[in-house]
């Protein structure tokens, strides 16, 4: 069949795709905040169903799926996961344009949204219209899975697909965003995820701060988790927790293939975040595998004390640190937190609090599944080159938790680039990015059905 005419239309019809896109940044749905979300849910369903799906609005525990089945009487169906939630805006001083209000500035489309997730969700939606304008029908099968609660930890979605079987059957997944280099270079098909465990670990001393002469003589809860921290990791980069490394599954050979063909734009990279070197100056193969490979563990922050302007002589009778695990096929979030317990206990530090957050699993992808070959091959068609492949991301998402729940491979392609200043103020899209996503998706529907 001939796309030409399809992309034609999508061409012929710009401004009213970047109207939607500007009708959905602009209605606010803050998740972690609870602002909008209903709202959001609505418009969601009420578009759905104008490209003649069935959909609905199910009620979670925390805010609700929208869900939807458009049938076109095909051999094969795609799920569209995505997600109508967005980060909070703040600090809004920041902000070059209202967070709120769509504002396109020299072919840069800014809104809180536009790259996640948003702007990646319309691009299947005006694909799947621009197609039927075009022929009528699709050749697939569309199912809908639209949740308001990913940025906050994805609350509801398992309850969701282990209650409502039917209403995720498909044959393949396009999750919901993914990247494009800013440089010039390839766009990014993420075929899987690293897993989170995210952890708060607290301390507590005294039953009152103290004047800091007691310092000589009373336990300091600073001291006790700056101490545990540090046996955690060394400055090797090494996670030194025992059993840690252990439960590890190595990669494939074609794991490890797959890696040597990735962009990875190193010297970008550094410019981007003002450094001039990686951990231990690692580059090339051995670089990549740490990255998307190889588990990591960040501390988010440290809390405790007096840190107003001028001096405090005070001894804190609290201290608090949050930590992230990214992790990777064969750790789980239940194992991660079992050696961290088990680890502070051996080391001395059993009265140190593991209150446990977001957790998602991780996901390893194949480049050989039909969803997977049915992007990779439209890439070049669209972009004028190759994608970059990546069968798991240095990030985490709900996708594991998803694909090891159901065992439907998923692949992640979108809109936005590296530098989309996602969950950060001035977050964009390039307009010609979204009008490309449009035309990659529609290549996807068409051929997902025969490849």
């Amino acid at each position: 069949m001939d796309m030409t005419k399809v992309w034609d239309y999508i061409d012929a019809h710009q401004e009213e795709y970047i109207a939607l896109l500007e009708k959905f940044v602009n209605q606010p749905s803050i998740s972690a905040q609870g602002i909008g979300l209903r709202e959001m849910a609505e418009l969601v369903r009420q578009t759905q169903e104008s490209l003649g799906a069935k959909s609905q609005l199910v009620e979670t525990c925390k805010y609700p799926i929208v869900s939807g089945y458009l049938d076109n009487g095909a051999d094969r169906t795609i799920l569209l996961y995505n997600h109508y939630d967005v980060q909070p805006p703040e600090p809004l001083e920041k902000w070059r344009t209202d967070p709120f209000k769509a504002t396109i500035i020299d072919g840069k489309f800014f809104a809180r949204g536009s790259a996640d997730n948003k702007g990646s969700m319309l691009s299947r939606y005006c694909a799947i219209d621009a197609y039927q304008k075009v022929y009528g029908r699709l050749p697939v099968n569309i199912r809908f899975l639209t949740e308001g609660g990913e940025e906050i930890g994805s609350p509801g979605l398992m309850d969701f697909i282990r209650e409502n079987p039917d209403k995720i059957v498909a044959d393949g997944v396009i999750w919901e965003g993914g990247s494009k280099n800013i440089n010039g270079g390839p766009l990014q098909v993420s075929l899987g995820v690293k897993g989170l465990c995210y952890v708060e670990l607290r301390c507590h001393g005294a039953k009152n701060d103290m004047h800091s002469k007691y310092g000589a003589i009373v336990e300091s809860p600073v001291w006790r988790l700056v101490w545990a921290l540090s046996t955690m990791k060394n400055s090797n980069e090494e996670i030194t927790i025992a059993g840690f490394n252990e439960a590890v599954t190595p990669p494939t050979p074609d794991d490890m293939e797959a890696l040597k063909g990735m962009c990875f734009d190193e010297e970008g990279t550094l410019r981007n975040i003002g450094m001039d070197h990686f951990v231990k100056n690692l580059s090339g193969l051995e670089l990549k595998e740490k990255f998307f490979y190889r588990p990591a563990l960040n501390i988010c922050g440290i809390q405790a004390g007096y840190t107003g302007e001028g001096s405090k002589t005070v001894l804190p009778n609290y201290a608090m640190a949050k930590l992230d695990f990214r992790i990777c096929p064969g750790q789980t979030p239940e194992i991660v937190v079992d050696l961290l317990r088990k680890h502070l206990d051996a080391h001395g530090f059993s009265d140190i609090e593991i209150v446990t957050f977001s957790n998602t699993v991780p996901y390893r992808g194949r480049v050989d599944t039909p969803i997977a070959k049915a992007v990779i091959q439209n890439v070049e068609r669209v972009y004028g080159m190759p994608p970059t492949v990546y069968t798991s991301i240095a990030g985490s998402s709900g996708m594991g938790h998803f694909c090891n729940a159901t065992g439907m491979p998923a692949v992640c392609f979108g809109v936005y680039n590296d530098d989309s200043q996602t969950h950060s103020p001035n977050e964009y899209i390039f307009v010609d990015d979204y009008i490309k996503g449009i035309k990659l998706s529609a290549c996807v529907l068409h051929d997902f059905a025969e490849v």
